[in-house]
């Protein structure tokens, strides 16, 4: 259902005002005891750049060296542990892609030779393809290769299976596991007929890695799977028992896939730890290299001597610039706050007095841009107190013309309605000729029409003005589906329109305003009849939806919009068509007061339309203003036991 479809303010001179700063020294004393004198807090900040420095800067300076090591260590054990994480990642590839050789290669006949020493040197200590039972099917490396370690014990074999079935055709790496004082991964592959490949990876490799890195004098590498559990580390406690380290904050940083540096404490080391820290992408481990923040500090304090030095001559600089910069400062700005007190008081034809050649330049500039932004503030208060002055002459010119266009207008066309309806009813008695009757019943139709639009905009009037008034009450939609279906079906009829109606069985009450809901209904049809052409159909449903809301929809099988205009017709009098290419009448309300009304009782209007296939309007009441007739019937009693 369609929708229907900068003024210059004058400007004038104003005299300027009397310097109102002179007549109000109450103000002016405020003023001057909030704060100390310009020259006092400058000399005063001087003083303090010349003493602070003794007791601050050598801190400072110290703080400082201690952040060039900080960011040394970011450059540098961040870059080792990058190093690291890329070394133990090609070595990663390198056994996976080992291990899934040997697979292939050996699933189904005897691997060839050379196999077992290639896996051997990945660090891979037994591969074996095992069944659903759980039996070894095949061994992987030949045993007059190696000594044979055992194959995965009954005790991790359910957890390795359901890793298998979990892992697809990729080749997972798990977490450190610890048997017999011995540490190892495990490599899984699912195969075909519920089988897999398992492969037992030693540690040898990652911990000859880690303690290739050492530096300073307790520098090192750590390197901890995927649950934080040490793989290796300096301290032989702690990689025998494979401790788990993911209390430690930088160990959880790891575990979360971050990258960076962390300071935190090291209980093998007993000392506060700075590290650079990474992960391998391919096994979640955690990588980092860490150093005593000790061994930071030692190196930072030789900067507090140059930190005294600079201390010393900061003093004597400043004392020197002192005076003539609180000088050469204060005095320019204090003209300029004297010019914004005065302003500030009201007096708008205050200026800046003239500042001392010698002052900076962006003071000067300072002043000339206050001087011109005082006379834009005075241009601007000028015309915003002539548009202020004409809007509010608007606005009572439009309250006065809708209060009279209220009674002037609605009831000399009521009298023009009664006099038309009697004339077309022939009620004294029949008219000369028929045409008359014909020509009153057009009367009483362009009168009808005329009060209809005129009840629009006074309605309309009432929603910007935010007067409507609720009546609410408990609404049976059935008996107000009816009413319209009245009220509309002569108009279906002229249009040879069919108007339906499907409301749902024992439709329960809303609570709502009558006579509000009744004037959506109205337009809706009202709007859908306009729009649809001859033969077509007009269908009006009320039910529940899956939430508890209830929908009145009304669906035509019109024009339908354009979805460039369905945002816009929204807009109070706004009309798809031109007012030279109009076929509808109207004003373009309909639409704008429907949603008025159903935003205030809490509903919402929702419009779905295509061209050329019609257009469905949704006024959607929520759960909470729905009720049972027996819930509206117990209120009622309540109510009225209330009165009594």
């Amino acid at each position: 259902m369609p929708g229907e479809d900068k003024e210059t303010l004058p400007t004038r001179s104003v005299t300027p005002q009397a310097d109102t700063t002179r007549e109000n020294p109450s103000r002016r004393g405020v003023l001057k005891s909030a704060g100390y004198h310009l020259h006092v807090i400058l000399f005063a900040a001087m003083v303090l750049i010349s003493t602070l420095p003794i007791l601050l800067l050598g801190g400072w300076m110290k703080h400082s060296a201690m952040e060039l090591e900080i960011a040394s260590v970011t450059d540098k054990h961040l870059l080792i542990a990058r190093n690291l994480s890329r070394t133990l990642s090609r070595y990663v590839g390198d056994v996976k892609e080992g291990f899934r050789t040997a697979v292939e290669t050996g699933a189904t006949q005897d691997s060839p030779p050379g196999m077992s020493r290639l896996l051997l040197s990945l660090g891979l200590d037994h591969v074996c393809i095992i069944d659903g039972e759980g039996n070894i099917v095949r061994s992987l490396i030949a045993e007059a290769d190696f000594a044979p370690q055992r194959p995965p014990g009954a005790k991790i074999m359910p957890e390795l299976r359901m890793i298998a079935r979990n892992a697809g055709t990729d080749v997972i790496v798990t977490n450190l596991y610890r048997d017999a004082d011995v540490s190892r991964f495990f490599l899984i592959q699912a195969l075909d007929n519920n089988r897999f490949a398992v492969g037992s990876l030693g540690v040898d490799y990652i911990r000859t890695v880690q303690r290739a890195i050492a530096f300073g004098e307790r520098g090192h590498s750590m390197i901890v799977d995927a649950t934080g559990r040490v793989v290796a580390h300096p301290n032989p406690a702690w990689e025998k028992n494979a401790q788990d380290a993911s209390k430690l904050s930088v160990v959880g940083a790891m575990m979360r896939g971050s990258t960076g540096v962390a300071q935190f404490y090291s209980p093998p080391m007993q000392a506060d730890m700075i590290a650079g820290y990474t992960t391998v992408p391919e096994t979640g481990w955690g990588v980092m290299v860490p150093q005593p923040m000790e061994e930071l500090r030692e190196r930072a304090a030789d900067s507090q001597t140059l930190a005294l030095s600079l201390s010393a001559a900061g003093i004597l600089i400043a004392a020197m610039i002192s005076w003539w910069l609180a000088k050469i400062l204060a005095r320019p700005i204090i003209s300029i706050e004297k010019a914004a007190d005065a302003v500030a008081s009201g007096s708008m034809d205050t200026r800046v007095e003239t500042l001392p050649k010698h002052s900076p330049r962006e003071l000067h500039r300072l002043a000339r841009n206050f001087d011109a932004m005082v006379d834009e503030l005075q241009r601007r208060e000028d015309n915003l107190r002539i548009a202020m002055h004409q809007a509010e002459s608007a606005n009572r010119a439009k309250t006065d013309f809708l209060a009279n266009m209220s009674h002037e207008l609605r009831t000399p066309l009521n009298g023009i309605l009664g006099f038309a309806d009697i004339l077309r009813q022939q009620m004294f008695g029949p008219v000369g000729a028929p045409r008359y009757v014909d020509y009153s019943h057009e009367i009483h139709k362009a009168g009808s029409h005329l009060l209809e639009v005129i009840n629009d905009i006074l309605d309309m009037a009432k929603v910007e003005a935010n007067e409507l008034n609720l009546q609410e009450g408990n609404v049976d939609l059935g008996d107000v589906v009816q009413s319209c279906q009245r009220l509309t079906e002569e108009r279906a009829k002229e249009g040879n329109v069919t108007l339906r109606a499907d409301i749902a069985h024992d439709l329960p009450l809303i609570h709502a305003d009558r006579r509000m809901v009744t004037q959506i209904l109205l337009n809706l049809v009202s709007n859908a009849i306009k729009f649809t052409p001859d033969s077509g159909t007009v269908t009006v449903t009320v039910a529940l939806d899956e939430v508890g809301a209830c929908a009145i929809r009304v669906a035509d099988t019109g024009i339908g919009i354009e979805p460039e205009h369905l945002a816009l017709i929204m807009k109070p009098f706004y009309q798809v068509e031109t007012v030279m290419q109009r076929k509808y009448e109207g004003t373009g309300l309909g639409l704008p007061l429907v949603k008025a009304m159903a935003e205030i009782q809490g509903a919402t209007l929702s419009i779905d339309s295509h061209v050329g296939s019609g257009t469905t309007a949704t006024v959607l009441f929520p759960p909470e203003a729905v009720m049972t007739r027996q819930e509206a019937m117990i209120t009622q009693q309540e109510a009225g036991a209330a009165a009594d």
